[in-house]
Protein backbone atom coordinates (compact mmCIF):
# COMPACT_ATOMS: atom_id res chain seq x y z
CA UNK A 1 0.00 0.00 0.00
CA UNK A 2 2.63 2.60 1.06
CA UNK A 3 5.35 1.41 -1.29
CA UNK A 4 2.91 1.23 -4.21
CA UNK A 5 1.73 4.79 -3.55
CA UNK A 6 5.31 6.08 -3.30
CA UNK A 7 6.34 4.38 -6.55
CA UNK A 8 3.25 5.70 -8.33
CA UNK A 9 3.92 9.28 -7.16
CA UNK A 10 7.46 9.17 -8.54
CA UNK A 11 6.35 7.27 -11.66
CA UNK A 12 8.67 4.34 -10.96
CA UNK A 13 7.66 1.26 -12.90
CA UNK A 14 8.83 -2.33 -13.13
CA UNK A 15 10.52 -2.51 -9.73
CA UNK A 16 9.75 -6.18 -9.33
CA UNK A 17 8.83 -5.88 -5.67
CA UNK A 18 6.72 -8.82 -4.59
CA UNK A 19 3.49 -8.54 -2.63
CA UNK A 20 5.35 -9.96 0.37
CA UNK A 21 8.06 -7.29 0.10
CA UNK A 22 5.39 -4.60 -0.13
CA UNK A 23 3.77 -5.97 3.03
CA UNK A 24 7.14 -6.09 4.79
CA UNK A 25 7.77 -2.46 3.78
CA UNK A 26 4.40 -1.37 5.14
CA UNK A 27 4.92 -3.29 8.39
CA UNK A 28 7.86 -1.07 9.37
CA UNK A 29 5.65 2.03 9.44
CA UNK A 30 3.39 3.17 12.26
CA UNK A 31 0.11 4.99 11.59
CA UNK A 32 0.05 8.54 12.95
CA UNK A 33 -3.09 10.62 12.33
CA UNK A 34 -2.21 14.31 12.17
CA UNK A 35 -4.70 17.11 12.75
CA UNK A 36 -4.85 20.28 10.68
CA UNK A 37 -2.27 22.92 11.70
CA UNK A 38 -0.21 20.42 13.74
CA UNK A 39 3.55 20.68 13.29
CA UNK A 40 5.54 17.60 12.35
CA UNK A 41 8.69 19.54 13.11
CA UNK A 42 9.59 23.10 13.98
CA UNK A 43 12.66 25.00 12.94
CA UNK A 44 15.51 24.14 15.29
CA UNK A 45 14.31 20.64 16.19
CA UNK A 46 16.02 17.41 15.14
CA UNK A 47 13.71 14.90 13.47
CA UNK A 48 13.74 11.34 14.81
CA UNK A 49 11.13 9.92 12.41
CA UNK A 50 10.65 9.79 8.68
CA UNK A 51 7.07 10.60 7.72
CA UNK A 52 5.16 9.30 4.70
CA UNK A 53 2.08 11.28 3.68
CA UNK A 54 -0.63 8.76 2.85
CA UNK A 55 -3.51 11.25 2.75
CA UNK A 56 -3.53 15.01 3.13
CA UNK A 57 -1.07 17.82 2.54
CA UNK A 58 1.82 19.32 4.49
CA UNK A 59 3.50 22.63 3.91
CA UNK A 60 7.13 23.53 4.53
CA UNK A 61 7.74 27.13 5.50
CA UNK A 62 10.05 29.63 7.14
CA UNK A 63 9.57 33.05 8.67
CA UNK A 64 11.25 35.69 6.50
CA UNK A 65 13.22 38.73 7.69
CA UNK A 66 9.97 40.73 7.90
CA UNK A 67 8.18 38.19 10.09
CA UNK A 68 6.04 36.85 7.23
CA UNK A 69 5.52 33.12 6.70
CA UNK A 70 6.98 31.97 3.37
CA UNK A 71 5.85 28.59 2.03
CA UNK A 72 8.47 26.94 -0.15
CA UNK A 73 7.25 23.34 -0.55
CA UNK A 74 4.18 21.13 -0.30
CA UNK A 75 4.31 17.45 0.67
CA UNK A 76 1.36 15.73 -0.93
CA UNK A 77 -0.01 12.21 -0.61
CA UNK A 78 2.50 9.65 -1.86
CA UNK A 79 5.58 11.55 -0.72
CA UNK A 80 7.78 11.74 2.34
CA UNK A 81 7.87 14.87 4.45
CA UNK A 82 10.72 17.27 3.76
CA UNK A 83 11.63 16.87 7.44
CA UNK A 84 13.56 13.85 6.15
CA UNK A 85 16.49 16.23 5.64
CA UNK A 86 16.81 16.70 9.41
CA UNK A 87 16.06 13.00 9.90
CA UNK A 88 18.75 11.83 7.48
CA UNK A 89 21.46 14.32 8.48
CA UNK A 90 20.69 14.33 12.20
CA UNK A 91 20.82 18.12 12.17
CA UNK A 92 18.42 20.81 13.34
CA UNK A 93 15.64 21.57 10.89
CA UNK A 94 15.92 24.95 9.18
CA UNK A 95 12.17 25.16 8.53
CA UNK A 96 8.75 24.13 9.82
CA UNK A 97 6.58 21.30 8.48
CA UNK A 98 2.88 21.71 9.24
CA UNK A 99 -0.36 19.93 8.27
CA UNK A 100 -2.65 21.99 6.01
CA UNK A 101 -5.53 19.55 6.56
CA UNK A 102 -6.20 16.48 8.69
CA UNK A 103 -3.67 13.93 7.40
CA UNK A 104 -2.99 10.24 7.51
CA UNK A 105 0.73 9.89 8.10
CA UNK A 106 2.88 6.80 8.51
CA UNK A 107 6.19 7.09 10.31
CA UNK A 108 9.33 5.04 10.79
CA UNK A 109 12.03 5.45 13.43
CA UNK A 110 15.57 6.15 12.34
CA UNK A 111 16.86 2.85 13.75
CA UNK A 112 14.16 0.94 11.86
CA UNK A 113 15.28 2.24 8.46
CA UNK A 114 18.45 0.12 8.49
CA UNK A 115 16.41 -2.91 9.52
CA UNK A 116 14.08 -2.20 6.59
CA UNK A 117 17.05 -2.05 4.20
CA UNK A 118 18.27 -5.37 5.62
CA UNK A 119 14.84 -6.93 5.15
CA UNK A 120 14.57 -5.63 1.56
CA UNK A 121 18.15 -4.92 0.39
CA UNK A 122 17.26 -3.39 -2.99
CA UNK A 123 15.23 -0.68 -1.27
CA UNK A 124 18.43 1.28 -0.56
CA UNK A 125 19.16 1.59 -4.28
CA UNK A 126 15.56 2.55 -4.98
CA UNK A 127 15.60 5.24 -2.28
CA UNK A 128 18.84 6.63 -3.70
CA UNK A 129 17.02 7.05 -7.04
CA UNK A 130 13.97 8.60 -5.35
CA UNK A 131 16.22 11.05 -3.51
CA UNK A 132 17.73 12.05 -6.85
CA UNK A 133 14.23 12.57 -8.29
CA UNK A 134 13.28 14.70 -5.29
CA UNK A 135 16.41 16.79 -5.75
CA UNK A 136 15.43 17.20 -9.39
CA UNK A 137 11.98 18.45 -8.31
CA UNK A 138 13.57 20.92 -5.90
CA UNK A 139 15.92 22.22 -8.58
CA UNK A 140 13.06 22.42 -11.05
CA UNK A 141 11.20 24.63 -8.60
CA UNK A 142 14.19 26.96 -8.30
CA UNK A 143 14.54 27.21 -12.06
CA UNK A 144 10.79 27.70 -12.55
CA UNK A 145 10.74 30.61 -10.09
CA UNK A 146 13.38 32.32 -12.21
CA UNK A 147 12.21 31.25 -15.64
CA UNK A 148 8.40 31.53 -15.50
CA UNK A 149 5.86 34.14 -14.57
CA UNK A 150 3.82 33.37 -11.45
CA UNK A 151 0.85 32.64 -13.73
CA UNK A 152 2.78 30.12 -15.81
CA UNK A 153 4.20 28.47 -12.71
CA UNK A 154 0.70 28.32 -11.19
CA UNK A 155 -0.55 26.40 -14.24
CA UNK A 156 2.32 23.96 -13.84
CA UNK A 157 1.46 23.62 -10.16
CA UNK A 158 -2.14 22.81 -11.10
CA UNK A 159 -0.95 20.11 -13.48
CA UNK A 160 1.37 18.64 -10.84
CA UNK A 161 -1.04 18.67 -7.90
CA UNK A 162 -4.35 18.26 -9.70
CA UNK A 163 -7.35 18.02 -7.35
CA UNK A 164 -5.00 18.12 -4.33
CA UNK A 165 -4.62 21.87 -4.99
CA UNK A 166 -8.01 22.26 -3.29
CA UNK A 167 -6.29 21.35 -0.01
CA UNK A 168 -3.93 24.33 -0.17
CA UNK A 169 -5.08 27.74 1.10
CA UNK A 170 -4.68 30.54 -1.45
CA UNK A 171 -2.33 32.45 0.87
CA UNK A 172 0.06 29.46 0.83
CA UNK A 173 -0.16 29.10 -2.95
CA UNK A 174 0.62 32.81 -3.31
CA UNK A 175 3.56 32.50 -0.94
CA UNK A 176 4.83 29.46 -2.84
CA UNK A 177 4.62 31.44 -6.10
CA UNK A 178 6.37 34.44 -4.55
CA UNK A 179 3.42 36.78 -4.90
CA UNK A 180 1.06 38.59 -2.54
CA UNK A 181 -2.56 37.38 -2.51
Amino acid sequence: MLLQQLLAEFEVKDTGFTAVEEQVFDSFFELMPLKKNTFLIREGEIETYSYFVYEGMLRCWVMDQHGVEQTFWFCKAGTFSMSNISFTLGEKASFHVQALVDCTIYRIKKEEVEALYTAIPRLKHLFDKLTARLLDRLLHRQVALIKYTPEAYYLELLATFGPAMQLIPLKDIASFLGITP
